[in-house]
């Protein structure tokens, strides 16, 4: 087995790339494995609890300034900007609302295991996910009913206590077994929690790719046009995102360095599949398709990100800075 989570973990990046093409043939697999979807949330989120050093996790929330500026970047200015994108381009109104979602939404909880992947700065991308993920409930309604057009039923308490438990969970989890385990043994078996990372995030993506390879079948120029603009959303507010915060770092546009192209990846990969269960059922369908081929640039990140950003990972073990 930990011959297995050693090879998974290495080959991470191309294996996930790959899982994007199978599970469109696997359609199948989403009845078995959606009921488990906040499970996976949850251990994603526990792996990188685990794994990551919590010094300057508390470091960064004694001095909030940055904390506080991807914030307000990500669920103030992201929503307005998206909005102006959608008033001007007028997609069709489920994919008008999948954009806003996106937009409003908090990082991936699997992002911080893809920092600690590529060799970002885990820190703030454990900060960001957290503390955007407990405000989600407060900010994203009033974004969505007011700018997306829909009269959106969003139980923000029912979302957050929801929210509360999937963090607390791993919070919880993760603190016993580093207990156990031991910060040093976690270093040095590294590239076993990548694998087991591998799996978790393998698992997610065959639970939300039904909706998505029933389309590809029936209607693949409509499949190819959503995946284009997931793809444009994702990247695009990614490379945004990265240049923009290393030109006010450095005052240079030039290849992000370690912080901001963190930002970048935080900010392009969002977790929006937390507000889909609460939507009305008319619009339900179009925008989980939607969120089935917003995981084909999720799972091209860590392959892209490695390469583009490969001086990060000098030191594949915890990351702490």
């Amino acid at each position: 087995m930990m011959l297995l989570l050693r090879f998974l973990g290495k080959h991470s990046a191309i294996i996930l790339a790959a899982g994007v093409v199978v599970a469109f043939f696997l359609p199948e697999l989403d009845t078995y494995l959606m009921p488990a979807f906040p499970v996976l949330v949850s251990a994603l989120l526990g792996i990188a609890f685990l794994r990551v050093d919590f010094k300057p996790v508390i470091s960064q929330l004694k001095k909030p300034k940055l904390l506080l500026s991807v914030l307000g970047a990500m669920f103030i200015l992201s929503p307005i900007v998206m909005m102006g994108i959608v008033l001007v381009t007028s997609p069709p109104p489920e994919i008008a609302l999948a954009l806003m979602m996106f937009a409003c939404a908090p990082p991936l909880a699997s992002t911080t295991n893809i920092a600690l992947m590529i060799g970002m700065d885990s820190a703030i991308c454990l900060n960001v996910t957290v503390v955007g993920a407990l405000l989600l409930p407060f900010i994203a309604p009033p974004i969505l009913t007011l700018s997306a057009g829909f009269e959106i039923d969003l139980d923000a308490w029912t979302i957050f206590i929801k929210l509360v438990y999937i963090v607390g969970g791993a919070l919880i989890v993760s603190s016993i077994l580093r207990y156990f385990l031991g910060v040093d043994r976690i270093r040095r078996h590294g590239v076993v929690f990548d694998g087991i990372t591998t799996i978790l995030l393998l698992a997610f993506l065959m639970a939300v790719m039904g909706p998505g390879s029933a389309v590809l079948i029936k209607e693949p120029i409509v499949a190819v046009g959503v995946c284009l603009i997931a793809l444009v959303a994702n990247f695009g507010t990614n490379i945004v995102f990265a240049f923009v915060a290393e030109f006010l770092h450095s005052g240079k546009f030039k290849k992000p360095e370690k912080m901001p192209a963190s930002i970048g990846l935080l900010a392009g990969n969002r977790n929006f599949a937390l507000m889909v269960p609460a939507l009305p059922e008319d619009v339900f369908a179009g925008v989980v398709v939607f969120l089935a081929f917003y995981q084909v640039p999720i799972y091209l990140t860590p392959l892209l990100e490695r390469w583009i950003f490969k001086e990060f990972r000098k030191n594949p073990t915890m990351q702490s800075e």
